[in-house]
């Protein structure tokens, strides 16, 4: 199940894995299942493990898997702090799992309306905004002059 706070990319990625999961390949070519284990994934990204629990390096994001609960996987966002942002049964395939996992730790950038960025994003400091078309500064321009006044930027943090 998957909440309104959800990204659309890690929900497509679990729509359009569910084909193959069910033995339909045409397209697995173009749409490939994520094969690589869940910690593999999380240390690749910079996740930080502690037994069943991962956690993403700003600590906002946590995927906790509590195998034998009916409620196997969950995904939560400190945001929205008893709203999970996705959570998954005990009889999801670990595929779809994978795929949700993959695409909510990719660190590329997401190209977004403004109206479609989330209140929580434009008004928090967990993501940078940076207009892409239609701006009066050269995008790449305020993106870095955006970075150097952002609070707890990486290079501050390590």
């Amino acid at each position: 199940m998957f909440s309104r706070q959800a990204p659309l990319e890690a929900v497509a990625a679990v729509a359009q894995a569910l084909p193959q999961l069910l033995g339909d390949a045409r397209h697995a070519d173009r749409i490939p299942i994520t094969d690589m284990p869940l910690d593999q994934l999380a240390e690749l990204n910079d996740w930080s493990a502690e037994g069943s629990l991962l956690t993403s390096p700003d600590l906002y994001c946590r995927l906790e898997h509590t195998p034998g609960e009916e409620i196997a996987w969950q995904v939560e966002h400190v945001y929205f702090e008893g709203a999970p942002l996705a959570t998954f049964t005990q009889d999801t395939a670990e595929g779809l799992v994978r795929n949700f996992f993959s695409h909510l730790t990719a660190p590329m950038a997401v190209e977004r309306v403004f109206a479609d960025i989330p209140l929580s994003t434009r008004h928090g400091n967990s993501a940078l905004i940076t207009p892409v078309r239609g701006a009066a500064v050269n995008p790449h321009v305020h993106h870095a002059l955006a970075q150097l006044d952002r609070p707890g930027r990486p290079d501050q943090r390590r």
